[in-house]
């Protein structure tokens, strides 16, 4: 039997006495209990400690890295807990077990990241119980969700630290927000009785139980959105510098073909097009922008941002978005109307030092060396800290015949990324190219 108070110690009172002397005699010995309760304590701590590192590195090899809190419970909470169980089975016999002397919670921001440590428990641990604590309740009640489980401790733990056994830890898995149920639940809920007079109250609680179970939701939601919107960015970002290293031939008919490049740039499909985006969040929209876009399909992007553009945003905002349109004519070679976009945006947003990196690698495909020479020099003179503005403008110095000022971009630019191939052979190359000057 896991580490305890066993009932078979207070159930001495001789069977002839009175039912209240029997009920007497079950109190148990708080002295004789705290005893050795304390002789065991040192191995018990070492043990969960031990436990708590454990589940650190173990999550931390995932990439996740929540808050982990671990306690021994305290000889009073111990004792307590005792009490109340006896108190709720006066005619138990036998063993009384306490489970939860070891505790630790794993308390991580989202839903998701739930899953996964409860998965790897599963796998990991001899799991005894598991329980989603309140499951059962309904929105307008108490017990906010959360997971519990049951674990043996490790028999290598056990030998370890002498600890006799076998012994249970519990681990309980919350969400931030659940640990802030919990927590609060604890002080108002769990160690106070409520009176019939107390509804008012209990309604209080259970609506701000369903507040904090929606937020968690909310969160869970915006965080697969920012990892879905992350993913197209950087795809989009992969095939724009794959044009930049391999641009298509620039026809008269490419560049002028078109409209305007205004807000009315594209003509939408009046109808059906305009119907299925009336119906969408912008969120929604900037998403299907960049799935179109990373799917090839250029127009139907430059539609959907023409269309968030029409908009009321911030001047920021709109910036960025001309920055995405700027980047869907660049991919059809438009590069006259992508110019025009990313110039719109650095007017809108004088500091946005992205549109004057993807305006100066416009310039540069075009081969307007100066105009590209001057966008690099803003954008490092903004940022510093990038590789991609110090490697591009490292090329346009040499492209000018300046291998002076293109090896130290080109060593700065190593710096922040010393494997980067392409740096590293345009490095070469302007060693070469001094060499045989001198």
């Amino acid at each position: 039997m896991p580490i305890g108070y066993n009932m078979k110690n207070v159930f001495n009172a001789d069977k002839k006495k009175s039912a209240m002397m029997t009920k007497l005699s079950k109190i148990p010995n708080r002295r004789k209990l705290e005893k050795n309760y304390r002789a065991k304590l040192p191995a018990l701590e070492k043990t969960l400690n031990n436990l708590q590192e454990m589940f650190k590195h173990e999550l931390e090899q995932m990439g996740l890295h929540p808050t982990i809190k671990s306690r021994v419970k305290t000889f009073d909470s111990y004792y307590d807990k005792i009490l109340r169980l006896l108190s709720k089975q006066v005619n138990q016999k036998g063993a009384l077990d306490i489970y939860d002397l070891l505790g630790v919670r794993i308390v991580c921001p989202f839903l998701d990241d739930l899953k996964i440590v409860e998965n790897h428990v599963k796998q990991k641990y001899d799991v005894v119980q598991i329980e989603h604590k309140g499951s059962e309740h309904s929105f307008k009640e108490f017990g906010y969700k959360s997971t519990h489980f049951l674990i043996n401790v490790p028999k290598n733990m056990m030998v370890q630290y002498k600890t006799k056994g076998p012994l249970l830890c519990e681990i309980q898995l919350l969400t931030i927000l659940q640990d802030a149920w919990s927590e609060v639940e604890h002080e108002l809920i769990y160690k106070t009785d409520f009176s019939p007079f107390d509804e008012p109250m209990k309604r209080k609680l259970a609506a701000l139980n369903a507040n904090l179970s929606l937020a968690d939701t909310l969160f869970q939601e915006i965080r697969d959105y920012q990892r879905k919107l992350q993913t197209e960015m950087y795809k989009r970002r992969e095939s724009f510098m794959d044009k930049v290293q391999k641009p298509a031939a620039i026809s008269t008919l490419t560049v002028e073909q078109g409209t305007n490049s205004s807000d009315s740039s594209v003509k939408e499909n009046k109808g059906s097009k305009d119907y299925d985006l009336l119906g969408k969040s912008v969120d929604d929209l900037l998403v299907d922008a960049l799935a179109a876009h990373n799917t090839g399909q250029f127009k139907e992007a430059i539609v959907i941002y023409s269309f968030i553009l029409k908009q009321d945003f911030t001047e920021h905002i709109k910036s960025i978005i001309h920055i995405h349109r700027g980047m869907g004519f660049f991919a059809e070679s438009r590069y006259k109307y992508a110019l025009k976009d990313f110039t719109t945006a650095l007017k809108l947003s004088p500091d946005n030092h992205r549109a004057f990196y993807y305006r100066g690698l416009t310039h540069e495909i075009e081969q307007n060396y100066q105009d590209a020479l001057e966008d690099f020099n803003s954008c490092i003179k903004i940022n510093p800290y990038q590789f991609e503005p110090l490697y591009c403008r490292a090329q346009i110095y040499f492209r000018m015949g300046d291998c002076t000022n293109a090896l130290s971009d080109c060593e700065q630019a190593l710096k922040i990324d010393p494997a980067s191939s392409k740096a590293i052979k345009l490095k070469r190359t302007i060693k070469t190219c001094i060499r045989s000057i001198k």
